[in-house]
């Protein structure tokens, strides 16, 4: 079995007065947020192996918040196709993974998250707010197998599920 973590970056300050979009920081609220997810996802009995970011700042900060608390000995992989990837984009990135993984985390953008998370399961899905993680599994053997429709929601979560 593969699992994938589809993780969606924290909330960004849009407020960063000459930013770009890609060099967006996390507003105070996204930095507490990913740190709350990352103690959610703590419980849980997915063993990350691999953390792929697209490199924005924002994924980037996200991603780091993950990393310290589920991969602390791993470094996160930068990969710039996810920076408002389309699905065809991620599917691409997940198709060109070392097979001996099993179990990986994504952090990228929207809309292409929801999209990939859509393609996945082949069935419409409510869409992710920032800072939330959509769990995927795929009866697949090798990234390469992982198909439309051939994934299985497994759990979702997001800040506000526990407010």
């Amino acid at each position: 079995m593969k699992i994938i973590l589809f993780a969606r970056h924290a909330k960004s300050d849009i407020n960063h007065i000459g930013a770009s979009d890609f060099d967006r920081t996390l507003s105070l609220k996204g930095e507490s947020d990913a740190v709350f997810m990352a103690k959610i996802l703590q419980k849980s009995t997915y063993l990350i192996q691999q953390i792929i970011s697209s490199d924005a700042s924002r994924a980037i900060a996200t991603a780091d918040k993950y990393k310290n608390a589920l991969t602390p000995d791993k470094n996160i992989q930068l990969d710039h196709s996810l920076y408002l990837a389309s699905h065809q984009d991620i599917a691409t990135v997940i198709e060109n993974t070392d097979d001996a993984l099993s179990c990986l985390m994504m952090v990228g953008h929207n809309p292409g998250m929801t999209e990939i998370v859509e393609y996945s399961i082949n069935e419409s899905f409510q869409g992710m707010p920032t800072c939330s993680v959509a769990v995927v599994g795929f009866e697949a053997g090798s990234w390469q197998e992982i198909t439309m429709g051939s994934g299985q929601l497994l759990d979702f979560e997001y800040p506000k599920k526990h407010t």
